[in-house]
């Protein structure tokens, strides 16, 4: 459950408002498909092959190449950096869906892994545990001031817990990062969104596509 949690957070991407519908209403002749690990990329639109989920890519945000955990770290704040690839060292990565960037500040990415073999816990006790685990890891950072919150919401039919932590500069606490985390279990999987951003606007807009995704699938 830590390698989940630890490395779901630390994946710690903005443009106009888009829609989604307008996105999937194309011409069938001018259909772009890539394919990508986990499912594919239609004309913008990411299918996952897992299971019924699929969610728009907003224009000027690019695909990231999902390599390994220690290249994904990297694109954190260099302070935060460090301390994410000590506590990850022992761990291996959950499998990833799709990330997609802005700029390495401005992302989003998410995961889905399998609970076979783990113990049977709820989305209530489960959103706990991550909460703790948080504070006790971004407790240890010196240079940072962290404030989390958790709270409970409903996209589309499906329940989720989401996390939101707001990073700020412990010498003149200024806002650096926003993380949002977005859980729920699927198919005894455990389905997890990041959405991380330096403004509102761009915050805005991820949680826009990711609402979306659920509303009409």
């Amino acid at each position: 459950m830590k390698n989940r949690l630890l490395f779901i957070f630390l994946l710690c991407y903005t443009t106009l408002v888009y829609s989604q519908e307008n996105v999937l209403n194309i011409d069938p002749e001018g259909i772009i498909i890539e394919e990508v690990a986990n499912g594919r990329i239609e004309n913008n639109v990411f299918i996952c092959n897992l299971f019924d989920w699929k969610i728009a890519i907003p224009k000027g945000f690019k695909v990231t190449e999902l390599k390994t955990t220690e290249e994904l770290q990297n694109k954190g704040y260099p302070f935060v950096k460090n301390n994410v690839q000590e506590a990850n060292s022992i761990h291996s990565k959950p499998p990833l869906l799709i990330g997609f960037e802005r700029n390495k500040y401005n992302y989003f990415s998410s995961s889905y892994e399998s609970l076979k073999g783990d113990k049977k816990v709820t989305l209530e006790e489960h959103k706990n545990f991550s909460v703790q685990l948080l504070s006790n890891t971004y407790a240890k950072i010196k240079e940072l001031k962290s404030e989390i919150k958790a709270s409970n919401l409903n996209l589309g039919p499906r329940q989720f817990y989401k996390i939101t932590i707001r990073l700020y500069n412990s010498k003149n606490d200024r806002l650096v990062l926003t993380q949002e985390i977005y859980n729920t279990f699927i198919n005894n999987h455990l389905f997890s969104a990041s959405i991380n951003y330096t403004n509102e606007i761009t915050g805005m807009l991820l949680y826009y596509s990711l609402k979306k995704s659920f509303e009409t699938n």
